[in-house]
């Protein structure tokens, strides 16, 4: 072909690119320091014109993905680019300048030479991206020993990001989704064993069994099994096609082709990216996610609400705050029934609902895996020195926000595929890249560098979900991301800056923070939501408080599943005391009884010794609650399912056929039970009632409680030893706050109860009080006894609840038996977070609020006793205990009353409670049955611990 003019050379500017057609070929065209130079215009990672692209320190890097590759030589930089990129010879004839398409400027380097013949075997489990970069970068770096890679599937290597794109849309096939060309993978000379599994690890043997039975010996190994779809619980998801192979692309791309209607379970970034392609082809698309927002477990509201916005405005529908009950295949397509007695049918049902990293290999051998990934250091290696993993199975080596993540993503299996060869080969770890992802939705290409969290504050310039609208995420005083839609110079630019520490939101005009407080900038969280679009404030604002303060409570703090699961980790395993029984319910060494500390269930045990145990309620094996009886007396648990033992201490104490048989199989030789009990609780008592907290350093009880509410405690709990008189348990559809609430809450007892109110225990006109500790998250209602009369007639008038003349026909009932150095004859104390303790005169029992998510909880009643009461004194107990229980005289009405709150918030959503009785006492303390300060007084608590 020869020389072929290509452009005058006054078309080319120094330091810059332009992009030509040269006989049907695009070539691009640099001029650096008065050279010139031409590459092939086409970026060899994914389809983009390098001459869009930016020049800097002699390469050129490609605008879609910021990829780089060397202008001289052709030679990729960095991830996400691999393949080298095709130079040509440039001559310069006056002002025209020519090219030779069949001669390159360069010479393609040879193999790097080897070191002297190296005799090690390395394998690698797992035939995915991460498996096949670290061969790669193996052979590159020299070595020269064995190489195995043992893969599951049936292909060669891929690459996954396009099976929600071009494979779906047919545009790609195998051969396009290749890690490697074939000459390239060829060249590494691997011994590829594809369909195959490995099944077990021996780490004192150093080898590998695989499920062709073959034995494989490694010096060196890397896991790199990837994970696999979360799917539907069993028997939920028939008809249901989930993405995470080859395979699943295909067979969804033909299913689109013949649909009208797609049905997308789950609102993450691969449900997006197949709503996008749908909507490409034309079809009806709903997102059911059963989160209130978008990603919220890993996003900020507002950038859910971005992402959201994107796919409405290409008609893309979302039912949001949504659970699936049920699913059933018919003629007219599958239907969805959801919990709201609502239904959607369609076409094609498919569940992106994330994944689950493949770590049962890791755990066999007896790695360390935490958080749902294989722990591992800079340099890819686990807990063993000889054994790596890389990918979607290994996590992140760094913390993020005090947690160990994985890292999903292409350029995170890029990064650690190159790592764990290094590591390999002994040579020296390298700092980890920034992390950085991308997807492609609906025509846009959106970046993320760094990695953001739920709870980080986020900065935004332009529309919410725009295209170039630019986000910026600030996590402890520092810029922790930056998530950038659809303008690649921008988020070159902030990628850089987030790499070198430089101010990532210099030049970013009319950049505003959505989260910031009226204190700290004169335009604050409040206002700068008033400035965001109508539609997308509702979502932006559901965590924040009403303007009122304290006398509005919103309804989110009530219903959503992401305030409930930081109640979890932040209140109920946070710093606080737990009520988990009695000490009269476990009087003698082995009594044991099952409990709970929040959701979490536990174990309360005598040991030989007499003292008092609470460890979880969870199998350090493989997870099973152990402990199956609700009480009893044993000398040790026994997981049912494969009989490892606990002593009455939580400790392992039994692993049967840890030693394995004839010398084979079993724990590995470090398997030391002391590592592996379960989690064990403080504990502390106090009158015959046994606590437990996750803190380690809690203050004491009393401490904890306040002098006025530790006077109020030890009135009931006054020495005498207690006796169990019988259970109540019931469930009751509201939050477990509610419960709370209802005992900080005397003007409703005045008013809904038409037994306190009618015989005289708490009414308008009695001695009362509602009293608080000091940080309010602690309660008790009191009120002395009247025999009713002293009631005033207008105050009769305002109680519809109050019974002119109604009478008992058992008087006993309201008899009260002084025994209680206290001048309250009924009190119910509300002990933060899960006790409420009645004092009903002289019924007595403890209630424990077991929370079961954000619209429901059990709770469960102990009556109890002295254990110095006569006959008739116990009777008496019993006969006023009718009083309380899921279906005693008040019980009832209190049930009843929350579910109708909750079912309001349920149905009715969006709203505020007012609490704004008693504005005189703002928080805490006070001497009036006609007050909610109480309430506010928990809330303002709340709020601090919480955080919001």
């Amino acid at each position: 072909m020869g020389w072929l003019r290509a452009a005058s050379f006054d078309d080319l500017k120094e330091g810059g690119v332009i992009g030509v057609d040269v006989a049907g070929t695009a070539v691009a065209l640099y001029l650096l320091d008065g050279v010139v130079y031409a590459t092939h215009n086409i970026c060899t990672h994914q389809f983009a014109f390098l001459s869009e692209g930016y020049v800097e320190d002699g390469c050129i890097e490609c605008p879609l993905h910021q990829g780089q590759f060397d202008i001289r030589t052709g030679k990729a930089q960095c991830a996400p680019v691999t393949g080298r990129l095709a130079t040509y010879q440039v001559k310069r004839e006056g002002d025209d300048i020519f090219v030779d398409l069949e001669a390159p400027a360069v010479e393609v380097e040879a193999p790097k030479a080897g070191l002297s013949q190296d005799h090690r075997s390395f394998v690698i489990i797992g035939g995915g991206q991460a498996g096949c970069r670290t061969a790669q970068h193996l052979r590159g770096e020299g070595f020269t020993g064995r190489i195995v890679m043992i893969a599951e599937e049936g292909h060669r290597p891929y690459e996954r990001p396009p099976l929600s794109k071009e494979v779906l849309l047919g545009k790609a096939g195998a051969a396009d989704c290749a890690v490697l060309k074939p000459a390239e993978f060829d060249v590494l000379d691997v011994d590829l064993r594809t369909g195959t599994r490995a099944s077990t690890i021996d780490r004192k043997a150093k080898s590998v069994t695989l499920s062709t039975g073959e034995t494989l010996p490694y010096d060196r190994l890397l896991i790199a099994t990837g994970a696999r779809a979360r799917t539907l619980p069993d028997g939920s998801g028939d008809g249901v096609l989930y993405l995470r192979t080859l395979e699943d692309a295909q067979a969804i791309g033909t299913a689109l082709s013949r649909a009208r209607s797609l049905a997308l379970i789950g609102g993450g970034f691969i449900g997006l990216e197949i709503a996008s392609v749908a909507r490409e082809k034309g079809l009806d698309v709903t997102v059911i996610e059963r989160e209130p927002a978008l990603m919220s477990r890993i996003l900020p509201p507002a950038l859910g609400q971005a992402f959201q916005k994107l796919a409405e405005s290409k008609g893309v529908a979302f039912r949001l705050d949504t659970k699936i009950e049920a699913i059933r295949r018919n003629g007219a397509g599958t239907t969805l029934a959801f919990a709201d007695g609502g239904d959607l049918t369609a076409d094609l049902v498919v569940a992106g609902i994330g994944a689950i990293a493949n770590t049962e290999l890791a755990e066999q051998a007896g790695l360390s895996v935490q958080s749902g990934g294989i722990v591992i250091d800079t340099a890819c290696r686990t807990s063993d020195a000889d054994i790596f993993a890389a990918g979607d199975c290994a996590l992140y080596p760094e913390a993020v926000a005090g947690a160990r993540i994985r890292l999903e993503s292409w350029a995170n299996a890029e990064a650690q595929g190159r790592a764990a060869a290094r590591a390999m080969l002994g040579k020296p770890a390298e700092k980890p890249p920034l992390p950085w992802f991308w997807t492609e939705q609906f025509g846009l290409n959106i970046q993320m560098a760094g990695i953001p969290q739920a709870g980080d504050r986020v900065a935004v310039q332009g529309g919410i979900g725009q295209p170039e609208s630019v986000y910026l995420t600030e996590r402890d005083g520092a810029i922790a991301s930056a998530i950038i839609f659809g303008d690649a110079e921008t988020f070159r630019i902030a990628r850089r800056r987030l790499e070198t520490g430089a101010d990532v939101a210099e030049g970013l005009r009319g950049l505003r923070w959505l989260d910031q407080q009226e204190e700290e900038s004169s335009m604050g969280y409040e206002r700068a939501l008033e400035s965001l679009p109508e539609q997308a404030a509702p979502q932006a604002k559901q965590f924040v408080w009403p303007a009122e303060g304290l006398n509005r409570v919103p309804d989110w703090v009530y219903t959503d599943d992401h305030i409930y699961g930081l109640e979890v980790e932040k209140i109920f395993k946070g710093r606080t005391w737990n009520y988990v029984g009695l000490e009269a319910e476990i009087p003698n060494p082995g009594d044991f009884t099952r409990s709970f500390v929040g959701p979490v269930p536990v174990v309360v045990s005598r040991d030989e010794e007499g003292g008092i145990n609470v460890f979880e309620n969870r199998c350090s094996h493989r997870a099973a609650e152990f402990c199956r009886e609700l009480r009893g007396n044993v000398q040790e648990f026994v997981c049912p399912y494969h009989q490892w033992s606990y002593d009455l201490k939580g400790n392992l104490a039994g692993v049967p056929f840890r030693r394995g048989v004839d010398g084979k199989g079993g724990m590995p030789a470090d398997f030391d039970p002391a590592d592996h009990h379960p989690r064990k609780l403080s504990v502390t008592t106090r009158g015959g009632v046994i606590f437990a907290s996750y803190a380690e350093d809690m203050e004491p009880f009393d401490v904890y409680l306040g002098p006025e509410m530790t006077r109020e405690f030890d009135a009931t709990f006054d020495g005498r030893k207690l006796v169990v008189l019988g259970y109540y348990r019931n469930t009751l559809p509201g939050n477990w706050k509610l419960y709370h609430e209802n005992l900080k809450d005397p003007y409703h007892a005045t008013l809904l109860h038409t037994f306190l109110v009618t015989f005289g225990l708490l009414v308008a006109g009695n001695k009362s009080q509602m009293l608080c500790d000091a940080s309010g998250r602690h309660g008790a209602m009191c009120s002395a006894k009247s025999d009713g009369k002293n009631v005033s007639a207008d105050a009769k008038k305002e109680m519809r609840a109050y019974k002119e003349g109604m009478q008992l026909e058992e008087p006993r009932f309201m008899d009260f038996v002084p025994e209680f150095d206290s001048p309250w004859s009924v009190t119910m104390s509300t002990i933060w977070p899960n006790l409420i303790v009645q004092r009903e005169m002289n019924t007595l029992g403890v209630r424990h609020i077991v929370p079961e998510g954000p619209n429901q909880f059990t709770m469960i009643w102990t009556m109890f006793g002295f254990e110095g009461d006569d006959e008739e004194m116990t009777r008496h107990r019993l006969r006023q205990g009718n009083l309380m229980g899921p279906a005693g005289f008040l019980g009832l009405e209190d049930n009843e009353a929350m579910k109708f709150v909750q079912d309001g918030m349920k149905h009715v959503p969006g709203g505020e409670h007012l609490v704004a009785l008693d504005p005189g006492t703002a928080t805490g303390t006070a001497d009036t049955l006609i007050s909610e300060s109480a309430i506010r007084a928990m809330y303002k608590h709340w709020r601090d611990v919480i955080g919001v």
